[in-house]
């Protein structure tokens, strides 16, 4: 799948355009701040001669002439300019005009006494730093912002990237194995952060999907490869019975086919089912012994002789449900190909020998195939596959050979 839009880009641009912006507002904020603090100077050496003046107006009962020379007053002796009147307005105390663009005043009236209210003018325009510094200090900060600007672009770039990082890893681990017919096994799962409990979870999540989608399409495969024949000999059987009665032995091979059948479906819902992938340690002593005792009600008849040589405690690891479903098949199956009815169950090694006598030899290996079946069979198969699907569930080995006289499989259980 390809990813249109990154999101290392969305992060990057995103985090840029945050840094770039309390940049510019940082900046404007500094050359507002430097205007303000000039002009608060001004104001206060304007104000600081006002008191002057009248705390000596006070003292003497005459008004002093400014101290500093860029302060002009203005009173009955000496009258204000018009536009120094303009831009003090009646009831203003204190203004700031701009007279011609260049020259800058500031404008007091002074609070000597009820008739007369002289005014303190001073021109600042050759004490305004800041203006007169506007060409300077406006390249300072372009080159400051331009600087700042870089360093948070590298900034920006650089968190975004070790934050992004693992999560573009994750995607390029989930898109690299999204395909594979192996199970998902993502590095990330061993991180101690969000992303590793993320991709704890997407890997469990993802396996088993893989996993019930692999048990759906053998279910499929195994039904349309186990049942074909047995129902096609049930509807064949079936079809005869409407044009005459069915003899004791079509009548017994059809029960036969019927109880394979159920034997099958029993089996394979078993392996479709998801909790039969759980496993467990158990005893197989019991449950061989409580397998072999049902055989024997199930089919009297047959007087089958069952030898059982394993220790009184074997344990295993497995499911208990597949592993019951396995040991029937392998007694069902030495129940209807055994020559003689005699089965043989011992131990040997780390193995468990299942051993039945028969009359002639077959391939083993075919036999482990879907659908196939010896020519004496009565037509469900060997058994064999089921028995190899189930022992693979189960996590088991299997092995199986055949020579003149006896077939011999061998069943390796998980140890507990």
């Amino acid at each position: 799948m390809k990813i249109d839009r990154s999101i290392q880009r969305r992060v990057f641009a995103t985090f840029g355009a945050f840094t770039l912006l309390l940049c510019l507002v940082y900046t404007g904020i500094c050359v507002l701040v430097a205007y303000i603090i000039e002009d608060q100077v001004l104001d206060n050496l304007l104000a600081d001669e006002a008191h002057y003046i009248e705390q000596r107006f006070r003292a003497s009962g005459k008004i002093p002439p400014p101290r500093l020379p860029y302060i002009e007053l203005y009173s009955e002796s000496n009258p204000p300019p018009a536009d120094v009147l303009a831009a003090l307005p009646e009831g203003a105390t204190k203004a700031e005009w701009f007279s011609d663009g260049v020259r800058h005043f500031h404008l007091r009236k002074l609070n000597l006494n009820g008739d007369t209210s002289p005014i303190l003018a001073a021109e600042v325009g050759r004490l305004l730093t800041v203006s007169r510094q506007s060409g300077e200090l406006l390249w300072l900060l372009v080159a400051a912002l331009l600087a700042t600007s870089a360093l948070a672009i590298w900034m920006a770039y650089r968190l975004s990237s070790r934050t992004i990082r693992p999560v573009i890893a994750l995607a390029r681990e989930v898109k690299n194995q999204q395909y594979a017919d192996t199970p998902l096994s993502l590095p990330s799962c061993s991180a101690g952060d969000e992303i590793g409990f993320l991709a704890r979870t997407l890997e469990r999540s993802f396996n088993q999907l893989k996993l019930a989608l692999r048990r759906e399409s053998e279910f499929t495969r195994d039904v349309s490869h186990e049942l074909r024949t047995a129902i096609t000999i049930v509807k064949n059987t079936l079809a005869l019975s409407h044009l005459r009665n069915l003899s004791p032995q079509e009548t017994k091979e059809l029960r036969t086919t019927v109880e394979a059948m159920e034997n099958t479906i029993s089996a394979l819902l078993a392996l479709a089912r998801a909790e039969s992938v759980e496993q467990r340690p158990f005893d197989l002593r019991p449950l061989l012994e409580n397998r072999i005792l049902a055989l024997h009600r199930r089919v009297p008849e047959r007087r089958f002789q069952v030898r059982l040589e394993i220790p009184d405690s074997y344990p295993i690891a497995g499911n208990s449900h597949l592993a019951t479903l396995l040991i029937d098949n392998l007694l069902n199956n030495a129940v209807r190909h055994a020559s003689r009815p005699q089965l043989h169950i011992r131990e040997d090694g780390s193995a468990l020998v299942f051993e039945n006598p028969i009359g002639e030899p077959f391939d083993t290996d075919t036999s482990l195939l879907p659908g196939e079946k010896s020519e004496q069979n009565d037509g469900m198969g060997q058994g064999l596959y089921l028995v190899k699907r189930i022992a693979d569930a189960l996590g088991w080995d299997l092995s199986t050979k055949c020579d003149e006289k006896l077939f011999t499989c061998a069943v390796y259980p998980a140890a507990a």
